[in-house]
């Protein structure tokens, strides 16, 4: 175990060493330079993992400190934290660093027109469908491992109608974060019926507790279900369309169209 974790930080060090010098704005994955994106994507949460196993490691077994569970908790908050901070200045620098691989390839490069591509299009679509994932996530998870929590059928039910309303303010977000661009909303109301056909699938295969044992799946499963609804209709009446631009801020949707074919 010792050794795993000494060798991890070292094996990443030499092998970011060793890819640096292939940075030529030629290999991309998502616009993002090949090895700046290894940097963000695959060594940045690899060091994560490792340094949070390595934190739990020295103060559960090697310190012997005899730190309670919530003692521990706040020591993991307090450096994930910080890692989080550390994680921001990395993807700053990963995506600088691209404009300048790409603006040193081609000196009339439009920087300009790719920050806006991770703005209006990579940044939306990777939030929004991240969230869902990871509230999908822990809702499969409640699945097979139920709360002790105990309630009254009325709290339950509280619960429910507070989803359908989470649902609701869910799709206002995402339609409002809505870039017109490349067909996000097509692609979020896909992405919406497809985690909410899991869940219906879910339900069948292992038939879920219709009480707060299993309050995570159902909130997750209302809340899709609100969205899917929302999905179908708000787009399509004045009313609706009115209340979203009463919260827009001024001057939205003006947007370059970043996938326009530029011509040579």
């Amino acid at each position: 175990m010792k050794i795993l974790l000494l060798s991890i930080p070292f094996v990443s060090s030499v092998l970011g060493i060793l890819i640096y010098r292939f940075q030529d704005g030629k290999r991309q994955v998502f616009h993002l330079d090949l090895v700046q994106f290894f940097y963000l994507f695959i060594l940045s949460p690899t060091l994560f993992i490792w340094a949070k196993s390595f934190l739990f490691f020295l103060l559960r077994d090697e310190l012997e400190l005899g730190l309670s569970v919530a003692e521990l908790f706040m020591v993991d908050t307090f450096f994930s934290v910080l890692s989080f901070f550390l994680f921001i200045s990395v993807a700053f620098h990963t995506l600088t660093k691209t404009f300048r691989i790409k603006r040193d390839h081609d000196p009339h490069f439009d920087v300009y027109h790719l920050s806006e591509y991770f703005h209006l299009w990579w940044s939306h679509l990777s939030m929004w469908a991240g969230g869902i994932v990871l509230a999908s996530f822990f809702s499969i998870l409640n699945l097979f491992f139920p709360s002790l929590t105990s309630g009254s059928k009325l709290q339950f039910y509280l619960e429910l109608g507070l989803a359908f309303v989470t649902g609701i303010v869910a799709f206002f977000a995402v339609w409002m974060s809505d870039p017109k661009q490349g067909n996000f909303m097509r692609l979020m109301k896909i992405i919406f019926g497809i985690f909410f056909l899991i869940h219906v699938i879910l339900y069948f295969a292992f038939d879920p507790k219709f009480n707060l044992s299993q309050a995570v799946y159902w909130f997750v499963f209302v809340v899709l279900l609100a969205a899917v609804i929302c999905s179908s209709f708000f787009e399509r009446y004045e009313r609706t369309n009115k209340i979203r631009d009463f919260f827009l801020y001024n001057g939205w949707g003006n947007n370059m169209n970043i996938f326009e074919k530029k011509l040579k």
